[in-house]
């Protein structure tokens, strides 16, 4: 029998829909490095080791040590806060995948920005923050109002604050230095993504509002080659803040526009590594000149966005970027006529859940493929920007038609009802 394929895993949170998905693409053993033992078990785990995300160095020895008696095959870029320290611990194992200062770009929106701008890719006008308490110059001078304000190396919902005045910049940018202040091990419950930003000079950008509909694609490149894996359209969100709700295929976007994003997300990744394999998540979004591009990480796409591209094309993101690090090719993507979308309950408001009225939703729709509530009475909870979790459940719906997994998305959010006191009062 053929020896199993070790593969490494660098995360902040796995779960066992990842370590699954591997062991059905491969006969593989995983082992991860991560900052606290996940509470599953699986025995396609080899090892589980305790690592300090916030000290790549030390990740970096780690991975290194374990590899010296135990070899892996490949090392798989997954959670977006690791795919820096992915990079470099693969370069000094020798192993393929995308070169450190491409991962380090794809982190910072200002370098990914830098990068697309030199190389034709459209982007959003975009500046860098060097003196935060009087950024609103540098907005007034370059942009105008309405404006993005974001952490530079944030990839979620929490750095992303739409301001419309300098009063409004002022209490986002506090809200955001609030933010980088924390300790950089902060509490992986309510702050899982801290230990991944802030850690570069420039640490807060502006970048031009684009007010049309956003996209995500997923893609596998390899060699040169690209593979558009999937397109999910987005909730329309106009802020102050983008806590999301739900992402949908197929789109409403018509053929021509689907060729556009999918090469320009193509470009955009390519414009990144110029070489190398990479599987990418990129975001787009829609303006009067087009699509242009927000950000692009160099991993699969994070919560059901795998599931989602399973359930409309059988490829699982995971095996087949497994299959090309290790030298594979993979086949022509074909997208079925099916509709998927993946959405989230938000939490209104920060404060302590009282009630959760109309769960029962979830055992009456049809069609739906997963849930995870993801709280439960008594617990503290927080919205944007107070949290990286800004969810109370996520679900994913697949249908035979775009309007059916809609009608059920609407029907699951108006279903369930959350009352939330504030914190240290009774309801």
């Amino acid at each position: 029998m053929k020896s199993p394929v070790r593969v490494g895993i660098i995360h902040a949170y796995p779960n066992t829909y990842l370590i699954e998905s591997l062991q059905k693409a491969a006969n593989c053993q995983i082992v991860l490095f991560v900052p606290q033992k996940p509470v599953f078990n699986i025995s396609a785990i080899e090892a589980v080791i305790e690592v300090p995300l916030y000290n790549p160095s030390l990740v970096v020895k780690k991975v290194l040590d374990y590899h010296r008696e135990k070899p892996f095959d490949a090392l798989l870029p997954v959670y977006e806060g690791a795919t820096a320290i992915t990079a470099k611990s693969a370069e000094v194992l020798g192993l393929p995948g995308v070169k450190v200062k491409a991962a380090e770009a794809s982190r910072n929106k200002y370098f990914s920005y830098s990068c697309w701008e030199k190389n034709g890719i459209p982007v959003p006008l975009t500046v860098p923050i060097s003196e935060p308490q009087e950024g609103w110059k540098e907005i007034e001078a370059h942009l105008g109002y309405p404006v993005m304000v974001k952490l530079a190396d944030s990839m979620n919902s929490q750095g992303v604050i739409k301001v419309t005045s300098r009063d409004d910049y002022q209490t986002a940018v506090e809200r955001l230095l609030k933010m980088l202040a924390r300790p950089i091990d902060s509490d992986l419950q309510t702050d899982r993504n801290r230990l991944a930003y802030g850690t570069e000079d420039i640490k807060i950008i502006a970048q031009e509002f684009c007010p049309g509909t956003e996209v995500g694609v997923d893609c596998l490149v390899a060699n040169g080659k690209d593979h558009i894996l999937g397109i999910f359209e987005k909730a329309p969100a106009t802020g102050p803040y983008f806590a999301e709700t739900m992402s949908v295929a197929p789109t409403s976007l018509n053929n021509n526009d689907v060729e556009k994003v999918s090469k320009i997300a193509a470009d955009a990744v390519l414009a990144l590594i110029s070489e190398g394999i990479s599987a990418a998540h990129v975001e787009i979004r829609f303006t009067e000149d087009g699509p242009k591009v927000l950000e692009a990480g160099l991993r699969p796409g994070g919560a059901y966005t795998v599931a989602a591209v399973e359930y409309l094309t059988g490829i699982n993101s995971y095996g087949a970027l497994l299959d090309v690090l290790l030298g594979n090719n993979i086949g022509t993507v074909k997208i079925n006529s099916k509709a998927v979308l993946y959405g989230g309950i938000t939490i209104p408001k920060s404060g302590v859940i009282q009630s959760a009225r109309g769960l029962e939703v979830f055992d009456q729709v049809s069609g739906l493929l997963d849930v995870q509530v993801l709280n439960k009475i008594g617990d503290k909870v927080y919205a944007l920007p107070e949290s990286a979790q800004p969810h109370f459940a996520y679900y994913l719906i697949g249908s035979s038609s775009r309007e059916e997994v809609l009608d059920k998305h609407h029907l699951i959010q108006n279903s369930i009802q959350l009352e939330i006191s504030d914190f240290g009062q009774d309801c």
